[in-house]
């Protein structure tokens, strides 16, 4: 598992999980879609999907435009006003972006529908992914 910062806007950051086995990759608070694009394209990954924390512009503002750039991307959040929403997601929902495992953490104390994410990597020993700027 591979955790990429990409800076966004003039002070926010987006985070670009990969799995390193599948190439299939996801991205957390896509702002800046160009941004992500063009990383995926040069490390050739599979962009698969978006995953906001909030409905907040600075986190899901891209989400629209990402999913014309990327068909069939999968959009999860837990507000149902997250934009180019396809499912949304509650505390400790469980997903997949290749072969690791996304839990959902509902941390509404932000905003209403804020959403946590913990990534691990089945069978590992390697720490959960904690981007840090």
């Amino acid at each position: 598992m591979k955790v990429e910062i990409l800076p966004a806007l003039t002070d926010n950051y987006m985070y670009l999980l990969i799995d390193q086995d599948t190439r299939e990759a996801a991205i957390v608070d896509p702002v800046q879609p160009q941004k992500v694009t063009g990383g995926i394209r040069k490390d050739h990954l599979e962009l698969t999907t978006a995953l906001p924390m909030t409905i907040k512009w600075d986190h899901a503002g891209g989400n629209e435009k990402l999913v014309k750039m990327e068909p069939g991307l999968r959009v999860y959040g837990g507000d149902g006003r997250v934009g180019a929403l396809t499912q949304k997601v509650s505390h400790l929902t469980a997903l997949k972006v290749g072969s690791l495992n996304v839990k959902c953490l509902s941390t509404p104390c932000h905003t209403s529908g804020h959403i946590c994410y913990y990534v691990t990597k089945p069978n590992s020993s390697e720490p959960p992914a904690v981007p840090r700027p």
